[in-house]
């Protein structure tokens, strides 16, 4: 792979596994440096994801690029700016930022927009909209005298029409909140070459997702609505990362590229 993004530095949120890892390692193979956070960099144990690796900083590292991972909770403002501020000290600079840790709060039978709870509602939010502000903020301070950037957040299908019965109406005001901070971030940053973009994913086969929802779905263009006929791996949205990131997307920006094979009406 030709090594477009060798001399910068990226950091991917949520990086312990499925998208965001996927991302870490796509950038790698671009040459970039990486910086990989979580909240917890083992989580892939959870799920019993084998990386062949002790770690994913170790994973990544393969690719003969320099990986550093931070734990921190990118909920906290002051945690994402610390962390933000650490990857500048440890790497010399911030090129790229990856917004992907995300998630909904709570049971999703909970998450209607007339009963969910103040709790994981407000959770739901700084997983999602809080985090990406946060990070945005702290990574913008350091783009912008360098006159260069690249900041892709991460939305979702439920950010952009509601789902059936109305589930997910947490999740959905959350991401259609990042798309709508996408859109004004790059309205903002457009004139110091800062673009900044948002991935909406549909249905991804990552470990949690697939053991949690998808285990018996067998036709899936028939049960979810997706004409391409299967789940998306991780790598087929990192794929659109690239995209976005490279001189590839150099005049795009405050977009929303629904990565959903197809499930979008269209």
């Amino acid at each position: 792979m030709e090594q477009k993004l060798k001399g910068k530095v990226a950091l991917v949120t949520g990086a312990a596994r499925g998208i965001g890892q996927a991302h870490a390692l796509r950038l790698a193979e671009l040459g970039a440096d990486v910086a990989v956070n979580d909240i917890d960099l083992q989580s892939f144990k959870e799920f019993d994801e084998d990386i062949e690796a002790a770690s994913v900083e170790a994973l990544v590292s393969r690719h003969n690029v320099r990986c550093i991972g931070y734990e921190a909770n990118v909920c906290n403002e002051d945690e994402a700016k610390g962390m933000v501020d650490r990857v500048v000290s440890d790497f010399g600079r911030i090129d790229i930022l990856i917004n992907n840790a995300g998630g909904i709060a709570g049971k999703p039978a909970d998450s209607f927009a007339s009963s969910v709870s103040f709790q994981d509602l407000t959770a739901t939010l700084d997983r999602n909209l809080m985090g990406t502000i946060f990070c945005s903020q702290a990574a913008a301070g350091h783009m912008r005298p360098r006159g260069w950037g690249r900041i892709v957040n991460t939305s979702s299908q439920a950010g952009l029409r509601s789902q059936g019965a109305g589930v997910y109406a947490s999740y959905g005001v959350a991401k259609a909140g990042v798309i709508a901070y996408t859109r004004y971030l790059a309205q903002e940053l457009g004139q110091y070459n800062i673009t900044v973009n948002c991935l909406a994913p549909a249905y991804v086969a990552t470990e949690r997702l697939m053991r949690q929802s998808f285990r018996r779905v067998n036709d899936v263009s028939k049960e979810l609505g997706v004409p391409l006929n299967r789940l998306a791996e991780p790598e087929d949205i990192s794929k659109v990362m690239e995209f976005f990131v490279t001189d590839l997307g150099d005049y795009i920006t405050g977009q929303t590229l629904s990565v959903c094979g197809g499930a979008v009406n269209f």
